[in-house]
């Protein structure tokens, strides 16, 4: 790849292939199930979950647990623009940036580094708790305590977030194919 198609700063308007538009609706559905368990947690609902009084009791706890489903929402609502006109151009109501072409680097790092993120994350999790789980070592995980049904339920509520750093690659690839610059093959038509 050339500098010059590097440092362009890609097309605008191509619609979203169908497979990245999936994966970067699937980014918003790989986080919900566990912002619910957790609201669902602070709203009082028996979860099975043993520290559940613990993060209740106080102000600054239940900040964290509200902080920590914000910014997971705020995470998967930037990967939706992978595949809206609002990840190509800064919308027009923001004061100064409005209708400003994003250059398509900026959402592939912003993006990327998420992603990385999330591997680590998910690795570190798979490690520590699989490794109890396995009974491989001794250890606390979120399941303590629970019974096979809560332990099921916090299963199904925290799964699917396994899932969101592959779906994020996805739309990654998806976002860059569609924004790339259009490149002469060597026969000199242009291809999309």
């Amino acid at each position: 790849m050339g500098m010059t198609r590097c440092a362009s700063v890609g097309r605008v308007g191509v619609p979203p292939q169908g497979w990245a538009r999936a994966a970067a609706l699937g980014c918003l559905l790989c986080v919900l199930p566990s912002i619910l368990w957790r609201l669902a947690m602070l709203a009082g609902v028996d979860t099975g979950f043993a520290d559940a009084d613990w993060y209740r009791a106080e102000g600054s706890r239940i900040a964290y647990v509200l902080g920590l489903d914000a910014l997971q929402l705020a995470g998967a609502l930037l990967c939706l623009g992978l595949a809206q006109p609002w990840g190509e151009r800064v919308p027009p109501f923001v004061p100064g940036l409005g209708g400003r072409t994003l250059h398509r680097l900026l959402p592939m790092a912003l993006g990327g580094a998420g992603a990385v993120l999330l591997y680590v994350v998910m690795g570190m999790l798979v490690t520590s708790y699989g490794s109890v789980w396995l009974g491989m070592r001794e250890g606390w995980t979120p399941a303590a305590g629970m019974e096979p049904l809560e332990a099921t339920m916090l299963g199904l509520a925290y799964a699917p977030l396994f899932a969101w750093p592959v779906v994020l690659t996805v739309a990654l690839v998806g976002y860059w194919r569609r924004r790339s610059p259009l490149r002469p093959p060597s026969g000199g038509h242009l291809v999309r």
